[in-house]
């Protein structure tokens, strides 16, 4: 059994001086140092879910500004493309011009030649008739 002695008051007496000092010196500045480290972890938490969303900001402005500078270099390439196109076809009609105006020149040049070989000829038939004639009579 149990005995309620001096010795038994002394002991509890000394375990809740104990427990009173250990409470003072240890357990409060160790509750003090978690409660400081949970706020300090909360506020990082808090920091890094901040900077985690101002960076999937960023990334989506960057993604933003990606697909606009692709559609404007789209627009531009198809501008530059149509931009050929019509110089090309400037080109070629220049080109078609100048060809019709040799084709001309050249229509004209050979008719030319073609009308004094026809003179010419003609000319010498009338020569080369004369003197059939005049051999044929001769002869």
């Amino acid at each position: 059994m149990l005995d309620l002695n001096i010795t038994m008051l002394f002991q509890l007496a000394n375990f809740l001086i104990t427990l009173f000092v250990l409470n003072r010196l240890l357990i409060r500045p160790v509750r003090g140092i978690i409660a400081e480290r949970k706020a300090l972890m909360a506020n990082l938490t808090g920091e890094a879910e901040s900077f985690e969303s101002k960076a999937q900001s960023r990334l989506d402005n960057y993604e933003a500004e990606l697909t606009k500078a692709r559609q404007d270099a789209t627009v531009n390439r198809e501008d530059g493309r149509q931009a050929g196109q019509k110089e090309q076809q400037a080109l070629i009609e220049e080109a078609q011009k100048d060809a019709q105006k040799i084709l001309g020149e050249a229509r004209a040049k050979l008719t030319a030649e073609a009308e004094a070989s026809l003179v010419e000829l003609r000319s010498k038939v009338g020569n080369l008739s004369q003197q059939l004639v005049a051999r044929v009579l001769n002869g």
